[in-house]
C-alpha cells in the first residue's frame, strides 16, 4: 500500500487497459470492504428497525467509501498513509480479528446448528459447545491459512480475483433473490427503539473509517482513475442488497436452510478476500514497535478466542463493531483537524483511547441494549473529542510515524 505503491513505476496503460484496471480496482475495493459488517449488520438492522435501519446503514456507507476516491488524490493518499501508518496498521489488525471471529461464530451458529438442537444449555456452553470447538477451530485455521496464501500474490491477481468474486456474488444474489421471492417486506420492526438514534454514529463511522483502510489507499494510488470508486459503489450496493435478501422478518433463521449453500459460498469468498487483502497490506507496511508477525498472530488469536462456542455471539459482534464507531472515527477527525500530513503524538492517541473507553457505556446501552438515544451523546462525544484533540495537537511538534 504505502511503500509498495509508492515504489511502483509509472506505467501509462492503453485506453482499454485503463478501463479494465479501473473496473478491477473498483471490484477490489468492493470485495475488500464487504466484511462481516456488510454481510450481516443489515440483517440485524432490518430486524430491529425495518428498512429505515438498512438505509441508515447503507447510505453513509456508500457515500463515505465512494467519496474517498474523489477526496483523495494518489499523492494525498500516499502522504496520509505514510504519516498515519500506525493507526492504519491497527485498523487492518482489528479488521482481521473481526473477520476471524465471524468465521467462528457463523460456523458454530449456522453450519453446525443441528448439533446444538439437543443441548439443554441455552448458552451453548455445554457438551455441544465442546463438540463444536474443534470444527470451529478447524474452519478458522482453514480460512486464515487460505487467506495467508492469497496475500502473497500481486496486484493483477487481486484485481482478477475481485472481478471473479464480484461476478460470482452477482450470480449468488440472483439465486438468493429467486429462492426467497424478492426483498423482505418488514411491516413491523421487532424493536420500538427509534432508528434516529443510530444515524449520527453510523454516519461518523462510515464517513471516517475508509480513510484508515489500507486497501482503499492501495487502490487509490494504483488505479488509473478515481472512478474506480464509482464502480465500487455499484458493486457494493449489490452486495448490500444481497445481504438484505437473506433476512426473513417472520423468522430471521428461516431462510437459512433454503439458501445455506449460497450463504456459505458468499461468506467464504468474502471473508477469504478481506482477511487476505489486509494481511497483504500488513506485510507491505513498515514494521511497528512490536514487529510485524507478533501483532498479526495476536489479531488471529484474539479473533479465534472470541469466535469460540460459548463466547461468540451477537453481543461480541456489536462490541467489535464499536471500534469502527468511536475510536477509529475519532482518530480520523483529530488527524483531519491537526493536518493530514502530521501524525498524532502518542499522548493524543492515548487520549483518544481514554475518551473511547469513557464512551463505551453509552455504546453498550445503544448497541447491545438497543436504547438508541444513548448513541446520540456517544456520537457527539466522538466528534467533539476528535475536534478538541486535533486542535490541541496542532501545537505539538512533528513526530515520526
Amino acid at each position: 500500500m504505502t511503500q509498495a505503491a509508492a515504489a511502483s513505476p509509472a506505467i501509462r496503460p492503453t485506453p482499454l487497459g485503463g478501463i479494465a484496471s479501473t473496473l478491477g480496482w473498483g471490484a477490489y475495493c468492493a470485495c475488500s470492504w464487504t466484511w462481516c459488517i456488510g454481510m450481516f449488520l443489515p440483517i440485524i438492522l432490518l430486524g430491529r428497525f425495518g428498512w429505515a435501519g438498512f438505509w441508515a446503514f447503507a447510505i453513509p456507507n456508500l457515500i463515505g467509501c465512494v467519496a474517498f476516491g474523489y477526496v483523495f488524490t494518489p499523492d494525498r493518499s500516499r502522504r496520509f498513509a505514510t504519516a498515519h501508518v500506525g493507526p492504519i496498521r491497527w485498523f487492518s489488525l482489528a479488521t482481521i480479528a473481526f473477520q476471524i471471529f465471524f468465521i467462528g461464530w457463523s460456523t458454530g451458529s449456522f453450519v453446525f446448528t443441528p448439533q446444538l438442537a439437543g443441548d439443554p444449555d441455552p448458552s451453548g456452553t455445554g457438551a455441544a459447545a465442546d463438540l463444536l470447538a474443534w470444527p470451529v477451530l478447524g474452519a478458522i485455521l482453514t480460512w486464515t491459512a487460505g487467506a495467508a496464501a492469497l496475500s502473497a500474490r500481486g496486484d493483477l491477481f487481486w484485481r482478477w480475483l475481485a472481478t471473479l468474486i464480484a461476478g460470482a456474488s452477482g450470480v449468488l444474489f440472483a439465486i438468493t433473490f429467486q429462492q426467497v421471492g424478492g426483498f423482505p417486506i418488514v411491516a413491523t420492526p421487532m424493536s420500538t427503539a427509534p432508528v434516529l438514534g443510530i444515524v449520527p454514529l453510523m454516519a461518523l463511522g462510515f464517513l471516517a473509517c475508509p480513510v484508515l483502510d489500507a486497501t482503499f489507499h492501495r487502490a487509490r494510488q494504483q488505479s488509473p482513475s478515481r472512478h474506480s470508486f464509482a464502480v465500487f459503489g455499484i458493486v457494493f450496493a449489490m452486495m448490500l442488497a444481497f445481504a438484505a435478501t437473506t433476512f426473513d422478518p417472520g423468522d430471521p433463521t428461516s431462510v437459512i436452510p433454503i439458501i445455506m449453500p449460497v450463504i456459505v459460498a458468499q461468506w467464504t469468498l468474502q471473508l477469504l478476500f478481506t482477511i487476505g487483502a489486509h494481511l497483504r497490506e500488513l506485510t507491505t507496511l513498515p514494521d511497528g514497535r512490536l514487529g510485524r508477525n507478533l501483532p498479526i498472530l495476536a489479531a488471529i488469536a484474539i479473533g479465534t478466542l472470541l469466535g469460540m462456542p460459548g463466547i461468540a455471539g451477537e453481543n461480541v459482534y456489536l462490541m467489535l463493531l464499536g471500534l469502527y464507531a468511536i475510536p477509529f472515527p475519532m482518530y480520523v477527525i483529530a488527524s483531519t483537524i491537526r493536518g493530514f500530513d502530521r501524525p498524532l503524538p502518542f499522548r493524543w492517541i492515548l487520549a483518544i483511547l481514554l475518551v473511547s473507553l469513557a464512551a463505551s457505556p453509552l455504546g453498550w446501552l445503544g448497541f447491545i441494549e438497543n436504547r438508541t438515544w444513548f448513541l446520540l451523546p456517544a456520537a457527539a462525544l466522538t466528534a467533539i473529542a476528535g475536534w478538541a484533540i486535533g486542535r490541541l495537537a496542532r501545537s505539538s511538534p512533528p513526530v515520526p510515524a
